[in-house]
């Protein structure tokens, strides 16, 4: 009895701050599912733009949304990441209003810039609030929690598309655009409710001797190599999310003797999966060096999934079912101790009265794995057949690698700045 009431403690999030953001994760995470389910569809049936047009709107609110994230970031460190939170979700209700009533191209490249600016910053400031509300151990398992729901609240999300696209309606496919601005109603007043949770936003360092100059303290995390090198990798590390809704359904359709629903299959188990484990996957990564750790388990994870799904080409229908399977079994459990080493190495390199630009920066790396990622997952565990996913297991060993070396690489470099620092203080007082 207590150990199955220990099992559903971990699934459902403790009272208080951690349950209103859950909840408020997972009633936006529905609207997101509809909209991301239906978006292509919608930008090409209902607007009638060409998929080259589509691509160079997303291309170009991809960059932009790049560049916002970070500016958001460093005044979400001045004003509070909650604060900044509310306004993004207050505009996102009527970006995505304006999305949902976009009749031609610059209309629609206009509408995308917007709502892809906000939905770029939301993370970093979410995940800032969460470091804002919670230490250590806490705020893990809250980053668990609130990816658990919102794999849930995305399931969800794409049923509920699938009626309009069963329909192929224009209306159905507005009305989905329109259910994902309302969605974010009830996330505004639940965030604003954090208010007495959140603890005092700490003050941004001046450099050592310096004055604080604005645009040099915005371009800190930018100049720091060591960092941009994490945050490079992670990108890398997350292309196991393209791997999921890119490749392996293009996969097992055309390159496997898989029945057809194995597509559906898999990513009922990956969703169940991370819903049900994320959680547990935390304890891996409780501290900076259990992460850093952590991520040689990943890249091995992850090299091996890729494996079992290239190998999957070569076996019969059962055969290929089952390595499929084994595949993304691996694959869950790669992405979800990727998912709690990257929270805790972020939330730990990210400087106190900093945190939210450098959780930004460290974005950056998610965000160009968003824009690049589908093309390299397709060349490669597409069009280059099994040697291809052979090239993804290298790719998900040396991202590891690299990411781990760069940790210390950082942590070495800002213990040498600051001894430094230290030093030229204690030679100006003399």
């Amino acid at each position: 009895m207590n150990t199955d009431r220990r099992k559903i403690i971990d699934i459902i999030p403790p009272p208080g701050a951690a349950r209103v953001l859950v909840t408020s994760g997972f009633l936006g995470s529905i609207g997101t599912g509809m909209f991301l389910t239906g978006s292509a569809l919608y930008y090409t049936r209902v607007i009638h733009l060409s998929p080259l047009q589509v691509g160079m709107g997303l291309s170009l609110a991809g960059l932009i949304g790049m560049a916002t994230s970070v500016l958001l970031g460093r005044l979400a460190d001045r004003t509070g990441p909650r604060v900044i939170l509310v306004s993004l979700h207050l505009f996102r209700i009527f970006a995505y209003i304006g999305m949902a009533l976009v009749t031609n191209f610059w209309q629609f490249l206009i509408a995308v810039v917007l709502v892809t600016s906000a939905d770029r910053a939301g993370p970093p400031a979410n995940q800032a609030l969460v470091g804002r509300i919670f230490e250590k151990t806490d705020r893990l398992r809250t980053m668990a929690y609130l990816r658990a729901f919102r794999n849930v609240g995305l399931g969800l999300g794409a049923l509920l598309a699938g009626l309009a696209v069963e329909s192929d309606a224009s209306w159905a496919y507005r009305l989905l655009v329109f259910g994902n601005a309302i969605s974010f109603i009830p996330m505004v007043f639940l965030v604003a409710r954090l208010k007495r949770f959140e603890r005092p936003v700490p003050a941004v360092p001046d450099p050592v001797g310096e004055p604080s100059k604005p645009i040099a303290v915005l371009a800190q995390p930018l100049r720091e190599i060591p960092f941009l090198s994490v945050s490079l990798a992670n990108g890398f590390l997350m292309l196991h999310d393209s791997i999921l809704f890119v490749a392996l359904p293009l996969w097992i359709v055309g390159y496997t003797e898989a029945p057809p629903f194995m597509v559906a299959v898999v990513l009922i188990i990956n969703t169940m999966f991370t819903a049900f484990g994320q959680v547990w996957w935390t304890r891996m990564a409780e501290s900076l060096s259990d992460a850093t750790r952590a991520l040689t388990t990943c890249g091995t994870v992850l090299a091996f999934a890729s494996v079992a799904i290239g190998v999957a080409h070569y076996g019969d229908a059962l055969t290929a079912s089952v390595l499929v399977v084994v595949g993304v079994l691996l694959l869950t459990a790669g992405e979800n101790l990727h998912a709690a080493a990257a929270w805790q190495i972020s939330y730990d390199l990210s400087p106190a009265g900093q945190q939210t630009q450098y959780l930004a920066v460290f974005n950056l790396g998610s965000n160009v794995h968003d824009t690049a990622g589908p093309m390299v997952i397709t060349a490669l565990g597409v069009s280059a057949g099994p040697p291809g996913w052979l090239g993804l297991a290298a790719i998900f060993l040396l991202a590891s690698t690299v990411e781990r070396y760069s940790v210390g690489w950082t942590s070495r470099t800002r213990a040498a700045a600051d001894l430094s620092g230290r030093l030229h203080v204690s030679e100006a007082t003399q």
